[in-house]
């Protein structure tokens, strides 16, 4: 294998990748709360280097984007070790970058979200970047809310417990690919699906964002039930309507995490209104983070970064059954079964060193946007 500067920056990839999954069992070595760096290494360095990556749409990053990338190491640092004035000035710059590629790749205001004839993948695509300007830009307002102003308090808005606005993002994207494959894009009846889908999710994930935060346990349930129904929707049409290549069977799979992913959220808020056991609840959160996380979140993003080498050389199925058993089971039970920890992470680094370096059998396209 020849090193090459693509190379080099999916070796980077990899490596926080990896280091944000060890940084999730670290804790029970060194009895510290490594929460932070397990969700920013993973959804705002790795799934924001993704984003940008794709929005560039180059074989290799630029220069700008690899900065976000070692900037946000430093942010995702810099708020473990609690040093909160320089994170915050810090999220301010990674979003002033991020919004610098939307308003190069779109434009200021969405206008696109409104337009029903307009493709659902460039709607997406879009919304993950503001997104993740927002995310941004809220989480620097809490750092500094938590820490000096004390504005107001929600229990559910703090930097700890921030994983909806950095994961939200990198869910976008990936639907942004699923929707740009999907085949018949000329059906009318199929555009004003989509654009009701697109809505739906949207939407949907920003009144469920309020309802946490106001911790209004009915409209919790009711939100992520809509989102549930809405997500088969989504499957139903990509099942049927999506063309026929090897990211498809992946994405596919990507999305019956996310539809586990649904079902364990759901049952998690009910059990927090009910007596149970407090393991039961443990074990359930654990699974719903890791099936977003390392299920959905991760195929998504090890789709758009291999883009150009599909067909890659291996067997689809195999990698896809190997994926579920590591992220269904092993991981999410490793929490709570320590001699399990060792090897879930040697899993993990497997799987995700085959599939990021496994050679490529025919050279593919650029993503085609609709």
């Amino acid at each position: 294998m020849v090193f090459t500067k693509q190379l080099f920056f999916r070796i980077s990839l990899f490596t926080a990748m990896t280091a944000a999954f060890v940084f999730g069992y670290l804790d029970y070595y060194l009895h510290m709360n490594f929460e932070r760096l397990h969700i920013f290494l993973f959804n705002l360095t790795s799934g924001g280097f993704t984003i940008l990556y794709l929005t560039e749409g180059r074989g290799k990053p630029s220069t700008k984007t690899i900065l976000f990338f070692i900037i946000s190491i430093i942010y995702a640092f810099l708020a473990f070790m609690e040093l909160y004035i320089p994170a915050a000035a810090i999220a301010v710059i990674l979003a002033l970058i991020v919004e610098s590629y939307r308003i190069k790749r779109f434009s200021f205001f969405p206008v696109i979200f409104f337009r029903r004839d307009s493709s659902a993948s460039e709607k997406f695509h879009h919304a993950s970047l503001l997104c993740l300007v927002l995310a941004l830009l809220l989480s620097s307002f809490v750092i500094l809310n938590d820490t000096y102003f004390g504005l107001f308090y929600f229990e559910k808005l703090t930097l700890d417990v921030f994983f909806l606005g950095f994961s939200f993002p990198v869910s976008l994207i990936t639907m942004s690919i699923i929707f740009g494959i999907i085949e018949d894009n000329n059906n009318r009846l199929i555009l004003t699906a989509e654009h009701l889908m697109f809505w739906s999710i949207n939407a949907g994930v920003i009144i469920f964002f309020i309802f946490i935060i106001m911790k209004f346990f009915p409209g919790e349930v009711f939100i992520s039930s809509f989102l549930f129904f809405t997500v088969l929707f989504i499957f139903a049409i990509f099942f049927k309507y999506g063309k026929r290549m090897q990211q498809k069977y992946f994405l596919v799979s990507a999305i019956y995490f996310l539809m586990a992913t649904a079902v364990t959220g759901i049952l998690y808020i009910i059990l927090k209104q009910a007596a149970y056991d407090e393991l039961y609840g443990k074990i359930i959160l654990k699974m719903h983070a890791f099936y977003s996380l390392y299920g959905w979140n991760l195929t998504g993003m090890m789709v758009i970064i291999r883009w150009d080498d599909f067909p890659i050389t291996l067997k689809t199925r195999k990698a896809i059954y190997y994926h579920w058993g590591v992220i269904l089971i092993l991981a999410p039970f490793a929490e709570f079964i320590p001699q399990l920890i060792i090897p879930a992470i040697a899993a993990y680094i497997l799987f995700l060193a085959v599939f990021f370096f496994s050679g490529n059998r025919v050279s593919s396209g650029k993503i085609v946007k609709r």
